[in-house]
């Protein structure tokens, strides 16, 4: 049995996009145009390099358009850290095919670093700016604030004029089955993540103009004040303040790659930003918390008040809470940023100091042996202004070009061809399963993240074919309602790393 395309966009839930998904290929494909003169913007000189970089942050997100646990593990750093070392015998890096390995792991790993970013900094900006959730509008329920800024960023994106990545699909099958094996015991199969790919492309990157004017005429409404501040690079976790950190990772990675990154470079970068001042004093608002983003995975444990301390003007500590990834509250768990949100007013107009002290261990085994210090300034007190405030901050916006939405098809979700339809889907090896987990903070939202290609696509060399469902069910009666069932769950993964 065969679905009309239209007719399965038009019922996707509204959170079937991610981060998005064209957010993580964009905020990518950002940061490699930003990077500094230097041995890794002249990796990504080639363009298949930079297409094998944005597909590849893609990745993460089609284990859950095929309901394979896969998707889930390659978001966090355990998994980068073991491709990582799978890799490092093959530098310099000297073939195209190598080369264009090396960015596809950029690619991936750059996205699990900014679905961290996304959820665990702005998508609290949501709640407090756009919320309270649980909340219903139009008669329709969004439990969280994910629920809606999920596939919302998407469509403003497209809707604003900023969609222009469209990466040819490339998948370097042996090396990511293999490490997933390796670091996990997992077992996947070629056709699985080949077939997770190709929705992944069709129905997100290559046909997205078909539905995000439906996410973005439902979503607007609902969250107006994330659809005019997701791209503010002032606001931490906005799409465009991921840029910078998303570059340094990148780097990160590279001098990993090369086993030349000392442990002392752990943190990476910052929010509040040089020459950025914090948003506010007031630890009532999230605009009073500062994030450390970190180049490798560390131990939660070993990032503690003990080893992590925030100290005013004249040295004295400041009482804070401490928090990691959203998503993982193990000490044994993982994370690429610490977030220190303080519990008492912070002086106006004041210097203060983040220290991190010897003891926090990265994924890798290592530990960071010397001190890490860096200072922020606060705002000054209401109803003052700072001269100097943020002048001169490092505003990495994406360059012009001419966006999707200049297509003249692409006004309506009718904008697909007549003859766009969607195949029943074999189905999952027996031991796929879709790995979601739920939150350990307040608001979490629970399901899983992602989507999909068109006729045309070649994944690795693999046979071209139309394969745009999701469909996880053996027989074709039942393939329309598993296709839909299997796009629900692509709202968003969660558990811990």
């Amino acid at each position: 049995m065969r679905v009309p395309l239209l007719l399965v966009l038009a019922a996707l839930p509204a959170g079937a996009a991610a981060h998005g998904i064209n957010g993580h290929v964009h905020v990518t494909g950002w940061a490699i145009e930003n990077l500094p003169p230097g041995e890794l913007r002249d990796f990504f000189a080639d363009p298949e390099i930079r297409e094998a970089a944005q597909i590849g942050a893609s990745f993460p997100d089609s284990g859950y358009a095929i309901g394979d646990g896969y998707g889930e593990l390659a978001h966090w750093e355990p998994f980068v850290d073991g491709y990582v070392r799978h890799l490092r015998a093959r530098a310099p890096f000297d073939t195209p095919e190598e080369r264009k390995q090396v960015a596809f792991l950029m690619g991936l790993a750059a996205h699990g670093l900014q679905d961290e970013l996304f959820d665990s900094v702005f998508l609290h900006q949501v709640h407090e700016h756009d919320g309270p959730f649980p909340r219903t509008v139009n008669g329709k329920e969004y439990p969280t604030a994910q629920d809606p800024a999920d596939p919302g960023t998407d469509a403003f994106l497209f809707t604003d004029g900023y969609l222009r990545f469209k990466p040819a699909l490339f998948v370097p099958f042996d090396d990511v089955i293999a490490v997933m094996a390796d670091v996990h015991g997992h077992r996947v199969e070629r056709e699985t993540i080949d077939q997770g790919m190709r929705r992944v492309k069709t129905l997100v990157i290559d046909r997205f103009h078909a539905i995000a004017p439906v996410y973005e005429r439902e979503m607007r409404p609902v969250i107006p004040w994330t659809a005019a501040n997701y791209m503010d690079p002032g606001i931490p976790g906005s799409l465009t303040s991921e840029i910078a950190p998303t570059g340094a990772y990148l780097q990160a990675l590279w001098d990993r790659l090369h086993d030349r990154w000392p442990a002392r470079a752990v943190v990476t970068h910052t929010w509040p930003e040089a020459p950025r001042r914090l948003r506010s004093g007031d630890p009532a608002t999230v605009d009073s918390w500062i994030t450390l983003v970190f180049g490798a995975g560390t131990i939660n444990g070993s990032v503690n008040t003990e080893t992590v301390r925030l100290l005013d003007a004249g040295g004295a500590e400041v009482p804070f809470s401490l928090h990691h990834t959203r998503w993982g509250g193990s000490p044994d768990d993982s994370s690429r940023l610490v977030q220190l949100r303080p519990t008492a007013p912070l002086a106006p107009d004041a210097e203060h100091t983040v220290r991190v002290e010897p003891g926090v261990r990265l994924q890798d085994g290592r530990v960071l042996d010397v001190p890490w210090t860096y200072t922020f300034r606060t705002p000054c007190a209401d109803g003052q202004a700072c001269a100097d405030a943020d002048a001169g901050a490092p505003d990495l916006w994406p360059p012009d070009a001419a966006p999707d939405a200049a297509a003249p098809d692409a006004a309506s979700p009718d904008a697909a061809p007549p003859d766009a339809a969607v195949p029943d889907a074999a189905p999952s090896p027996p031991d796929a399963a879709a790995r979601c987990g739920s939150g350990t903070e307040p608001h979490p939202d629970g399901g899983c993240g992602g989507i999909p290609r068109g006729p045309d696509a070649s994944v690795g060399g693999a046979a071209k074919g139309d394969d745009g469902g999701c469909a996880t069910a053996p027989t074709s009666g039942a393939a329309p309602l598993a296709l839909l069932a299997g796009l629900a769950c692509l709202r968003r993964r969660r558990r811990a790393p």
